[in-house]
C-alpha cells in the first residue's frame, strides 16, 4: 500500500516538473517568436502590404497573451485559441512566400541575396509552429 501511494507522489511530482519546464519552453519561445517577429518585420516588411504586417501584430499579440498567461499562471481562453488559429495561417502563408523565395532563387540560380531571408522565414516558422503545439500539449 505505501508503495502505491509513493508511486503516486512521484508521478504527481514528474507531472508538475513536465509542466513546469514546458510552460519555461513556451514562455522562451514566445520571447524568441516576439524577436523574431520585430526583425521579420523591420528587415523585409516596412514597405509591405498589410495582411503580412498584420501576421505580425498577430503573432506578437498572441505571444504577449502566452507569456502574461504563463506568468499569471491563467488558463487559457477562446481568444488565445482564435489567435492561435491566426497565427497557424500566418505560418502557411509564410510556408508559402519562403517557398516561392526559394523556387524563384533556384530559377535564377541567384542566393547570394535570398540565403538571409530563407533562413530567418525557416527558423519563424519552426518557432511558431513548435509554440503551438507546446501550447496544444499543455492546454
Amino acid at each position: 500500500m505505501k508503495y502505491k501511494q509513493k508511486h503516486r507522489v512521484n508521478s504527481f511530482e514528474n507531472e508538475s516538473l513536465c509542466n513546469f519546464v514546458y510552460l519555461n519552453m513556451l514562455k522562451t519561445l514566445s520571447y524568441i517568436n516576439i524577436t523574431l517577429a520585430l526583425i521579420y518585420y523591420v528587415s523585409y516588411l516596412i514597405n509591405s502590404n498589410s495582411f503580412a504586417a498584420l501576421g505580425i501584430l498577430v503573432i506578437v499579440t498572441y505571444n504577449g497573451f502566452m507569456i502574461r498567461n504563463i506568468e499569471r499562471e491563467l488558463k487559457f481562453g477562446w481568444l488565445h485559441y482564435g489567435l492561435g488559429v491566426l497565427s497557424l495561417v500566418f505560418a502557411g502563408i509564410l510556408i508559402t512566400w519562403t517557398v516561392n523565395i526559394v523556387l524563384s532563387s533556384l530559377d535564377h540560380n541567384y542566393f547570394s541575396n535570398s540565403w538571409l531571408y530563407i533562413a530567418i522565414s525557416v527558423l519563424f516558422i519552426i518557432c511558431i509552429l513548435w509554440q503551438l503545439v507546446l501550447a496544444w500539449l499543455i492546454r
